[in-house]
């Protein structure tokens, strides 16, 4: 569901069957649902990165400049949803139980090597610059989808959301683990290819012309917005 251009995803997009069919852009019905933006795997001086640092210092770069890019384009889509009163959600890993048992066995088994935090740590918290106002409501998850175990599902259906503009981190884990939960549950689902971020340039790449072939459509941060201001 992309149309023809220059962008690195779209290169070969041509030859993969479109398994899916086109939708209009429409604010009526759309939420922005924000993906573990968290001093946990977000910023450089805390969980994730700065661990990621020390084993693999090119990919934390790469990671870590594109957050960069990222954070800025994220903080544009919350005052763009936000002046127009598009409501606004945001999924947040960590676990609840303080001893990490209510996160995947196979994510306990990982915990001396790489950390996780609980709901009560800082490192849960969403970055400053991205942090949700009142009325937005946070989604603690303890898996990959902030679909799987919460009642995120529940409360976008009571609010009549039908459409679900997916950002954050990384693309090709949560923010991906979601948007096809979202997809499998129903929801019209575009990725915004700059206001997501992940660990390599081929991974970002990859998710992006997976997800315009086989699942909803794939957009910039402007390129949303300037959509949006057109039925506004």
């Amino acid at each position: 569901m992309a149309a023809s251009g220059n962008k690195a995803w779209q290169k070969g997009l041509d030859r993969i069957p479109q398994a899916v069919g086109e939708f209009p852009v429409e604010p009526a019905n759309m939420a922005l649902l924000v993906i573990d933006m968290q001093y946990y795997v977000a910023h450089p001086d805390y969980g994730v990165l700065k661990n990621y640092i020390d084993s693999d210092p090119e990919a934390a770069q790469y990671y870590s400049d594109r957050l960069k890019i990222v954070i800025p384009n994220c903080a544009k889509l919350l005052d763009f949803f936000r002046k127009n009163k598009i409501r606004i959600f945001s999924g947040c890993f960590g676990a609840s139980l303080l001893d990490g048992s209510d996160l995947h066995p196979l994510r306990q088994a990982r915990l001396k090597e790489v950390p996780a935090f609980t709901t009560e740590d800082f490192e849960f918290k969403v970055l400053e610059e991205l942090e949700p106002q009142r009325g937005e409501l946070i989604v603690p998850k303890a898996t990959r989808s902030a679909f799987m175990g919460t009642s995120l599902n529940h409360r976008m259906r009571m609010a009549g959301i039908d459409t679900v503009v997916v950002v954050g981190t990384a693309t090709d884990v949560c923010v991906s683990s979601t948007a096809r939960s979202a997809w499998d549950l129903g929801y019209k689902v575009i990725m915004i290819d700059d206001a997501s971020a992940t660990f390599t340039e081929e991974d970002q790449i990859y998710t992006m012309r997976n997800w315009a072939a086989f699942f909803g459509k794939v957009l910039d941060t402007d390129e949303l917005i300037s959509n949006l201001q057109e039925k506004l």
